[in-house]
């Protein structure tokens, strides 16, 4: 499970859905109280401790982006 928090803006949030846009990935968004923020939570099977870390590397350059 990958769980992030980010600014309330589309073309930030398609950026992190284009993570898990494998067909495989179940991805929730949830906003804040205050409307700011979305946090993003995808389940997804994952077949190696390497490619978990790959998914978060890539995360990285999302600007305003939280890793959970």
């Amino acid at each position: 499970m990958f769980k992030f928090i980010v600014p309330a803006e589309n073309g930030i949030i398609a950026r992190v859905q284009n993570l898990f846009n494998t067909g495989q990935a179940e991805v929730t968004l949830r906003p804040s109280s205050t409307g700011k923020f979305v946090s993003i939570t995808a389940v997804e099977m994952m077949l190696s401790v390497e490619s978990v870390l790959e998914r978060y590397a890539e995360a990285e350059g999302i600007p305003g982006l939280i890793s959970l």
